[in-house]
């Protein structure tokens, strides 16, 4: 709008006001403003004149930020652009918050003045002049000194330039100013409602209203305003303003006051402006730009509870009793969450960030990153091998679906009617390394286990272990509770058995033994899951939690109630016979409750799988303790890998369900000989029907995870391809288990017969699952066969009715139309369906139709008349999917009902692929290999021809063989000098009595009930035990354990202490072992005496390895032959010669060592010299048991085997050492 001429009046007064202020600013710096009259002085006694610095040659800029906005309008910019400049300016917007505030305060003290506008043609300035009421003095409000009192420029001795006005001068200036300012404001009454309703919506709000009766209302201040106008601006910064109308009383009241504007707050952004500027001289779109700036930022700001990390219990990391698993929240912030918000990403990001380099982004207030959904199971495997827990949240309803729920629930009310309108996601399950259940994140056919541990110390029973473990792709519970030493001897057995990938205990719960033990034997990988004392079930609460999980609902609970009135009839027996041990049902409720947060304990628990487990099986099975597994290297060796090992070498399964029972059978041997013999045939007729292994071999080649997929189709988490693939295999497997009965019916052994008739038949089971569904081959879903299911033929029966009814709209519009149409559907979902496509040219289209999209070839067209029709058959669908889901849930429930038949066939193969393994072992093995043949008695008794090591013999060309003979005729124990073949001779009889040929050119032995190693030289820094202590730790439990039965391996015991202690603890140990516990043993050991010592003993035989020694090249020849007698060396100084020790130190090693043997021999002659009359110490502990004997201070063992032999033991003592 071009603004109205001004009238010859009105320019005098321009001209006037120019004219003053070019005398102004023409003034030289020095000179001297005029003196006031003597009234002026005395009014203006209480005010300091303002100093202004003197002028710089800086760039000019404009200071009012209003005029800055409205510069481009026509009038702005031709009353602007003829102006020359005239002196520096000062841009109020760099200055400091300080500096604004001190303006505001100083002006408090300050006498009331009128404030006057000076309008410049100028485009780059804009001059405040400020005139003192009675002085009529004109002050630069571009000035540092005019906004900061405190400037040091103040205490300079620069002089203010100024210009003082005749009185008609001044009030020329206020007419001719408000003359021009009367084109730039609005109506009064646009302006006072404008006022009203918004502080900075107009550039009108920056004129501060004249406190004349002449200034119209509604006018709002400029930026450099009066003090007291701006400190109403600026109330955000200063609150000392209110009175300042009282200060002088000589300035005239308005008639009528001005309408207030509303306080504009300071904002947090206006103290941290770089410039120093503030939001009071923004525009109203600079503001809101400003605000959004503000806003984003502060929803990009981490959570405050991010900053200062706590737990649950505020306890910040690094203080004692810290639990990393918890964050605290405060209720208010987690009130204000949206349901995305309450999914805390932050340290899980960094977690992501900190182990694979994922890219960090902060988002939300919090940091996040990403990996694409399709690869989630390669990237939850990455995190689990790390040790990490993985969540899962799936979407659990289209947005379809929710719409649909919201409308039915709609009047309803609900808890929370913002959550309600979100599609509904829920935790699907949380991954751990021990808990694994999907076969994606299966990758081991071995058993994942997941271990309870519950302990409980006395004084009188020591440490006692309830046990619960799982191995949850199999869904198979198993309790154990046992009694230990304290040695911890069956939990380390338990613990090396299962080798398990997680750990479960209640913090402060261990004993440190138990602790360190733990530390010691568990794999590096496995995940430690430490339970708080609040966390987890109690006895009470665990027996309340089965009965509710297992009762199903029933309410006659005094008839349903077991007969020991604690558990409901339907808990399954395991847990019934476990009932009375306390650490057992603890670390079962425990192990229920984990698997409640994991979200899982429902699929897991309600399969009924539990057993009860005896790490040892004594009495049953050959024992093999956690030493022995360890020493004789049967599971891994002692690298912790399974190369060399005998169960690495032996197992040859197919079936993954195969390999995991033969990990059990390699761990409890047989014992009885009818169940060694029955094996031994089975394994014999493998072995001679090479046809009868073909057929057996195209069975088993291909089926799936069986045992693992029935578990998963329980807990209705399996696929539908895997679901039919099952059906099939089940099929094939039935069908194969008959065919290889008839094939067995000529075996001599009837083992292999007796197990494939044992078999169930799956026909009628089979035919029942599959007459309920069919396949839809388009998007392979089960779909219930016709009639079987009511709520899907109703929903079909619908959507048939809608589609029909579209196709008859579709033949009208055709009509209508003139031409040929057709439908359109995307191509997945049922986002667009049923649009009307047309010829990209068809012109006759009904107005009321909408263009959806369009090709070259064809237009798509959205028609009102048929979207209710869309939406009730989109909303048939998503109940046809909803029936189809229920449909599969019911299917998978019918299928496991018959769930232990199932599992029976699987046995069956299972154990059939373990007898072939053994087959295939004892043929891999080599020639010579031998059945074994076993021989009921009171003792145990070995006899191996040409013996060789299982696997030494496979990597090593000419292995030497050995002939291995204890008890029976000859010695139980041999006491072995120079080299040994201990684990030679334990791996013997480990595959004798797995039921499988040995490799030996013959074999005869009654069974062993236990083999017990203390082998190597090692310590154990985790239970704080020296190597002479494990040394002695494992011969504690020799000593307790072995029978006459067993089998003992003692190497090189009493080595780790001193000379006469480690030789007097070799030779007690030895002589208890021969006298009195009688088990078939191995004692190698260097202390040669000991071989003199024992001399006499029937039950003792001494034997070494052989070897050839070159004494003219100091060459030392191996022959790993085990002869009868005593080795004439050690052989040590040899052996350091081998080693590449040099040959002077060796040299005079040799010295030394026959310097020393002809000592220890002369001093051992004399001693036998001087104590001629004397018996030896070991021949006088005979003797002094048969003195206790005679007293009847002891009695002889009630076992006749022992009686006989200690018998025996004594008669040879006496005729050795009386005439």
């Amino acid at each position: 709008m071009t603004p109205p001429k001004s009238s010859e009046p009105k320019k005098s007064t321009e001209n006037m006001k120019q004219k003053s202020l070019i005398n102004f600013f023409g003034k030289a710096p020095d000179a001297k403003p005029s003196k006031p009259t003597a009234a002026t002085s005395k009014s203006t006694s209480a005010v300091k004149p303002t100093r202004t610095p003197d002028s710089k040659t800086t760039s000019s800029r404009v200071v009012s930020s209003s005029m800055a906005r409205d510069s481009s309008s026509p009038d702005v910019k031709s009353s602007l652009k003829d102006t020359p400049p005239t002196s520096d300016t000062i841009d109020v917007d760099m200055l400091s918050d300080e500096e604004v505030k001190s303006v505001t305060k100083k002006a408090t003290t300050r006498p009331k003045r009128k404030i006057v506008i000076a309008d410049s043609d100028s485009d780059e300035q804009m001059k405040a002049t400020i005139v003192n009421k009675s002085t009529k003095a004109v002050y630069r409000a571009s000035s540092p000194e005019y906004y900061d009192r405190s400037s040091p420029s103040r205490g300079r001795s620069k002089k203010p330039r100024m210009s003082v006005l005749s009185s008609d001068e001044a009030e020329a200036d206020v007419s001719a100013f408000s003359s021009r300012l009367s084109r730039f404001k609005k109506s009064p009454a646009k302006s006072s409602r404008h006022s009203r309703s918004s502080s900075l919506a107009d550039d009108d709000d920056f004129i501060v209203p004249d406190e004349s009766d002449e200034e119209p209302k509604g006018r709002s201040s400029s930026r450099a305003s009066s003090r007291s106008s701006g400190s109403r601006r600026s109330s955000g910064r200063s609150t000392d303003h209110d009175d300042e109308d009282d200060d002088d009383d000589d300035v005239p009241k308005p008639k009528k006051a001005p309408a207030k504007r509303p306080v504009l707050q300071k904002t947090a952004t206006e103290a941290s402006n770089a410039s120093g500027g503030s939001s009071l001289f923004l525009t109203a779109a600079e503001q809101r730009a400003q605000d959004k700036k503000i806003e984003k930022k502060t929803a990009e700001d981490p959570f405050s509870f991010l900053l200062d990390v706590r737990d649950k219990d505020r306890v910040r990391p690094g203080e004692p009793g810290y639990d990393p698993r918890t964050l605290y929240i405060p209720e208010k912030a987690w009130l204000s969450f949206t349901p995305f918000e309450k999914q805390l990403y932050e340290e899980d990001a960094r977690v992501g960030h900190r182990e694979f380099d994922l890219k960090l982004t902060q988002r939300v207030k919090m940091s996040m990153v990403g990996v694409p959904e399709s690869s989630f199971n390669f990237w939850a495997a990455k995190f689990l091998g790390k040790g990490y827990k993985v969540g899962r949240v799936d979407q659990s309803e289209t947005a379809l679906g929710a719409e649909m729920r919201m409308a039915k629930s709609k009047g309803k009310p609900t808890e929370d009617k913002g959550k309600d309108k979100i599609v509904r996601r829920e935790l699907n399950k949380v991954y751990t390394n021990g808990t694994l259940v999907d076969e994606e994140l299966l990758t081991d056919e071995q058993s994942g286990h997941c271990i309870s541990i519950r302990e409980a110390v006395s004084v009188q029973k020591g440490s006692s272990f309830g046990i619960c473990v799982l191995d949850s792709a199999t869904s198979q519970f198993s309790l154990s509770a046992f009694d230990d030493d304290v040695c911890l001897t069956k939990l380390e057995t338990m613990i090396r058995q299962l080798r398990p990938k997680e750990v479960m205990f209640t913090k402060g719960n261990f004993s440190v033994p138990t602790t360190r033990l733990l530390k010691a034997i568990l794999p590096s990988a496995c995940l430690w899951t430490s339970l708080r004392d609040v966390e987890g079930f109690t006895y009470d609460q665990t027996i309340v939690e089965l009965n509710k999980m297992f009762s199903g609902g029933d309410d006659d609970d005094d008839v349903s109630m077991h007969e020991d009135g604690v558990l409901h009839g339907a808990v399954p027996e395991s847990i019934r016979d476990m009932a009375g041990c306390k650490p057992a049902m603890e670390a079962l409720g425990a192990m229920a409750w984990y698997l409640r947060q994991l979200n899982i304990d429902k699929d897991l628990l309600s399969m009924k799988n539990f057993n009860v487990y005896d790490p040892m099986q004594r009495g049953r099975n050959l024992v093999l303790d956690g030493q022995t597994l360890a020493h004789v290297e049967v599971l891994q060796n002692n690298e912790g890998t399974d190369e060399g090992s005998l169960h690495k070498l032996l197992s040859r399964c197919i079936t993954p369900f195969g390999k995991r029972l033969f990990r059990i059978w390699i761990c409890v041997p047989l014992r009885d000989v009818n169940d060694i013999n029955n094996r031994l045939d089975a394994v014999q007729e493998l072995i001679d029907h090479a046809t009868f292994e073909e057929a057996f071999t195209d069975l088993a080649k291909g089926l799936p995870d069986l045992e693992r997929i029935v578990s998963r189709i329980h807990a209705n988490n399996c696929k539908v391809k895997d679901f039919i693939k099952v059906l099939s295999a089940f099929k094939k497997l039935n069908e194969g288990l008959a065919g290889l009965a008839e094939n067995s019916e000529s075996f001599e052994s009837k083992t292999i017969l007796g197990l494939l008739r044992s078999a169930p038949d799956l026909t009628p089971h089979l035919r029942n699952v599959k007459s309920r569904f069919t396949i839809d081959k388009e998007t392979d879903q089960l779909l219930p066969v016709d009639g079987k299911d009511d709520v899907y033929d109703g929903v079909v029966a619908e959507i048939a009715m809608l589609e029909k009814e579209l196709d008859s709209h579709l033949k009208k519009f055709e009509k209508k139309v003139g031409c040929s149409l057709s439908w359109w559907h995307s191509g997945t979902g049922n986002k667009e369906i049923y649009l009307v496509q047309t010829k990209a040219n068809e012109e006759n289209i009904p107005d009321d139709w909408v263009k959806s999209g369009a090709t070259k070839a064809a237009k798509r067209w959205v028609v009102p008349i048929l979207q209710p029709i869309v939406r009730a058959l989109k909303e048939a669908r998503e109940n046809r999917n909803t029936a189809i889901k229920e449909f599969k849930g019911r299917l998978y429930a019918e299928f496991d009902a018959d769930r232990a038949e199932w599992l029976r066939a699987v046995r069956v193969l299972a154990e059939l692929d373990c007898l072939f393994s053994l087959a295939k072992s004892s043929v891999a093995i080599g020639e010579p290999s031998c059945r074994p043949e076993f021989v009921e008695g009171d003792a145990a008794f070995i006899e191996f021809e040409e013996l060789r090591h299982p696997t030494l013999a496979d990597l090593r060309e000419n292995f030497i063989p050995n002939d291995v003979k204890l008890g029976g005729d000859g010695g139980r124990i041999a006491l072995l000098t120079g080299m040994s073949i201990l684990a030679m001779t334990a791996n013997g009889v480990i595959m004798a009595q797995l039921g499988m040929l040995v490799p030996a050119k013959s074999a005869r032995l009654c069974p062993v009930d236990a083999i017990l190693t203390r082998m190597g030289a090692y310590d154990n820094m985790f239970s704080n035990s020296s190597t002479f202590k494990v040394e002695l730790d494992e011969c504690c439990k020799i000593l307790r354990d072995a029978t006459p039965k067993s089998l003992v391996i003692l190497d090189e015991l009493g080595r780790g202490t001193s000379t006469y202690d480690g030789m007097a603890i070799a030779g007690a140990v030895l002589h208890e072992l021969a006298t009195h516990t009688l088990p078939l043993a191995f004692f190698a050991t260097h202390y040669g005496s000991l071989t003199d010592d024992f001399a006499y003993h029937p039950n003792i035989r001494n034997m070494h390895m052989s070897t050839h020694l070159d004494d003219e090249k100091r060459e030392l020849v191996f022959l790993y032959k085990l002869v009868d007698g005593v080795a004439s060396s050690s052989f040590g100084t040899h052996v350091a010669s081998l080693a590449g020790v040099p040959s002077d130190v060796v040299s005079r090693a040799e010295v030394i060592s026959e310097d020393f043997a002809k000592q220890f021999k002369a001093r051992i002659e004399g001693k036998k010299k001087h104590l001629a009359s004397t018996l030896p110490l070991v021949a006088q502990a005979d003797f002094k048991y048969l003195l206790t004997l005679a007293k009847g201070d002891v009695k002889l063992p009630d076992d006749p085997y022992k009686k006989r032999k200690v018998l025996t033991a004594l008669k040879a003592t006496v005729k050795a050492y009386l005439p």
